[in-house]
């Protein structure tokens, strides 16, 4: 489609492509009309559309440099976002760690079971011992198990030393991973600082690192550590006494003397060799179950809360985008209540909800359980019901107060009702899974736009959301001027609506910008005051193809009577002038008094 201007100036565009202020003329075709006002573009195009509007009102210093409203909604809440994704990543990382830590208490039994058995198995082998035959074996029995003893606590004490040198190595991972990060953040920051102008000299104060440099700690305490394990386990040649290399030269020298019979030696050597692993395992399993029933316990119950802490700090920072977005709203807002606004622009009002998609959440639920057993709730209908009584309402009530307890309250329900999660789950499927889904938070959003009489633009009618529409491009898009074409706006409008909303608008809408209307209501025609009517006629040329005729003029001309623009009005919008008169005499209104 071709314009051409008063200047001389030629534009063109393609009629059905998006739309951009750039363009010189507004175009709002009935087909674009329709599909903005359709079920399916709730929360896309007619948003956009009324983003646009928002966007008008801001004062342009609000803008932050920003082209449009989705540009500045970006920029206002990228912080606030980026704080959102920390929280899920830190609680799935809480997660994994809390499910590492059930998979150790899930074998407590186990280990309790073999420390029976380890210690069934010793007494069997004690009572298997040949007796002593004279005193001075009798010392040397009680001489090889102290050392033997002695031995296993040095053992021990030098595994858990190393143990702890693994931990060091686990802390310069971190400290790596972390100081990349932080590298991250350091050229992320100053290229932020940079943008807002603050001073080259000043960015140092902006880098984060550790007040001091951790390697001294850590060498320092490694080499205490491999000190600590050469002193135990002694020199090669000449080991120092109580050392383990010198406990094990006393051990052979004190087996060859325990018995000069060879095969009961044998047996003896056979039996103290076997009873030294147990009392090596016992200690270790022992240590173990310490492990699991005191600190991994106390964790796992610490790992639960910070979940949920984090979990309702999730909805907290929804809640801040909230407020951000609000703001953004603010000046519409104050014209839509203010003493200036049409009465059919107070009774638009903008919101923010919060939604849940619970159909959504469950959907992913199922896909984890194996439903031909009894599953936490009974059933899937069961846990929708819970969830839709308890978590639901918390959900969507934009109080991060009210999220907490709420899922405390169902998780207690989930783990007294059925089977633990680990007995009815599909294979597959690990623990982690379930508790990632559990506390996922992708399917609650917030839901931001318009209601109109209270109700919001996805529960009214088409013709409703055509209001809407019509009231933002007429009414309060004031900040574009370009000309308005309408293309049949009237459609799915009754009369009175017509009438007292339309014309309205139109007449306003006419002073500062042109309108144009496609129409066949005589009320947007005559009521609106046009200051031109065009009238278009289509007769078969001779070669079959339409020929279109117009004829135009004010509403006022009816000269001559048959030909005038007012007789035509009459005739096309009112069925002609007897059709007008009958149905004037038909409603027989009375004349009302001046």
């Amino acid at each position: 489609m071709k314009l051409k201007w008063a200047d001389g100036a030629v534009s063109q565009a393609r009629i059905g492509q998006n739309q951009s202020r750039k363009n010189g003329v507004r175009f709002l075709s009935q087909r674009f009309v329709e599909r903005l006002c359709s079920d399916d573009q709730i929360g896309t195009e007619l948003v956009s559309e009324i983003e646009a509007v928002v966007f008008s009102y801001l004062d342009p210093t609000d803008t932050l440099n920003a082209s449009s409203f989705n540009e500045l909604r970006a920029l206002r809440t990228e912080g606030i976002r980026s704080e959102g994704q920390r929280l899920r990543e830190q609680m799935v990382r809480l997660i994994r760690e809390e499910c590492t830590l059930r998979e150790n208490a899930a074998k407590l039994q186990e280990k309790r079971g073999r420390l029976k058995e380890l210690t069934k198995e010793r007494e069997g082998l004690a009572n298997q011992m040949p007796q002593p035959e004279t005193e001075e074996e009798a010392k040397l029995r009680e001489d090889l198990r102290t050392k033997r003893k002695a031995l296993a606590a040095a053992q021990l004490a030098t595994a858990t030393d190393k143990q702890k040198l693994q931990k060091l190595r686990d802390v310069r991972a971190r400290i790596a991973a972390f100081k990349a990060e932080m590298a991250k953040f350091s050229a992320e920051i100053d290229e932020m600082l940079k943008a807002a102008g603050v001073p080259a000299e000043a960015k140092v104060a902006f880098r984060p690192n550790f007040p001091e440099d951790t390697e001294p700690a850590l060498t320092h305490r490694e080499a205490a550590i491999n000190t600590s394990i050469k002193e135990r386990e002694g020199a090669p040649q000449n080991p120092a006494e109580g050392t383990i290399r010198w406990l094990q030269l006393q051990l052979e020298e004190l087996e060859e003397q325990d018995s000069a019979d060879k095969a009961r030696h044998a047996r003896i050597k056979e039996i103290n060799a076997r009873m030294t692993s147990i009392d090596a395992e016992r200690q270790r399993v022992e240590l173990e179950i310490a492990q699991i029933e005191g600190p991994e316990k106390q964790r796992i119950a610490a790992v639960r809360q910070e979940r949920l802490s984090d979990y309702a700090a999730y909805f907290a920072n929804l809640r801040q985008e909230q407020d951000t977005l609000e703001e953004l709203y603010a000046p519409v807002s104050a014209r839509l209540v203010a003493e200036s606004a049409a009465e059919q622009e107070q009774d638009l009002e903008f919101s923010i909800r919060w939604e849940a998609n619970l159909d959504n959440w469950l959907d992913r639920g199922t896909t984890l359980f194996d439903q031909r057993t009894a599953i936490p709730y009974g059933t899937m209908d069961g846990l929708a019901q819970a969830a839709r009584k308890t978590l639901v309402p918390a959900w969507i009530s934009g109080e991060p107060d009210l999220v907490r307890p709420a899922m405390e309250d169902f998780l207690k329900g989930f783990e007294s009702q059925g089977p633990s999660p680990s007995k009815c789950m599909r294979g597959g499927i690990a623990l982690h899974d379930v508790f990632e889904w559990l506390y996922e938070v992708e399917h609650i959003r917030l839901s931001y736009g318009l209601k109109y009489n209270g109700v919001g633009l996805e529960k009214l009618s088409p013709g409703k959301k055509g209001i809407v529409l019509l009231i933002l491009y007429l009414g309060m898009d004031v900040e574009d001027s370009r000309p308005l074409i309408v293309d049949q706006p009237d459609e799915n409008l009754d009369n009175e609506s017509i009438y007292e909303l339309l014309t309205a608008y139109f007449k306003t809408a006419k002073k500062r910008r042109q309108v144009f209307l496609i129409t066949h209501n005589p009320n947007l025609v005559v009521n609106t005051d046009s200051e031109q009517v065009i009238v278009a006629t289509v007769q078969a040329g001779e070669d079959g193809f339409p020929n279109i005729t117009y004829q135009s003029g004010a509403l006022e001309n009816n000269v001559p009577h048959e030909q005038g623009i007012r007789h035509q009005v009459c005739r096309i919008l009112e069925g002609g002038t007897d059709a007008f008169r009958k149905r004037e005499q038909r409603y027989a209104l009375p004349e009302e008094k001046s």
